[in-house]
């Protein structure tokens, strides 16, 4: 899960910029997660799927790439508070949140 973190915060990074809009970054992620995750189940599956009928076997295909897709979404645009939370993405803003943290401990006489 760490290299989806720093795949989150690189994304979250080029978000800012003027060239990619917020949406268009999630709509990018969405679709490279989907194709990405949803290749590498042909792969692994590549047996089942072959055994199975090729309408059902392409709407299965389908139907997880359409949910890698809207996860994809999800990850990088739709939680960004929690996302801005977890992950500070200025050296001050963890310097703040190490010198809070530091300040509770000696308050509660742990320092």
């Amino acid at each position: 899960m760490e290299s989806s973190a720093v795949g989150v915060i690189i994304i979250r990074a080029l978000a800012g910029r003027t060239m990619f809009g917020k949406k268009n970054v999630g709509l990018f992620s969405g679709i490279c997660l989907g194709t990405v995750a949803v290749g590498l189940f042909g792969v692994i599956f590549s047996g089942f799927l072959r055994s199975l009928n090729v309408v059902l076997a392409v709407l299965l295909v389908m139907g997880l790439w359409i949910g890698f897709y809207f996860a994809g979404v999800w990850a990088t645009t739709d939680r960004s508070d929690e996302l801005d939370r977890k992950f500070p993405i200025s050296s001050s803003e963890l310097r703040k949140r190490k010198k809070d943290f530091y300040d509770w401990l000696a308050s509660q006489g742990r320092r």
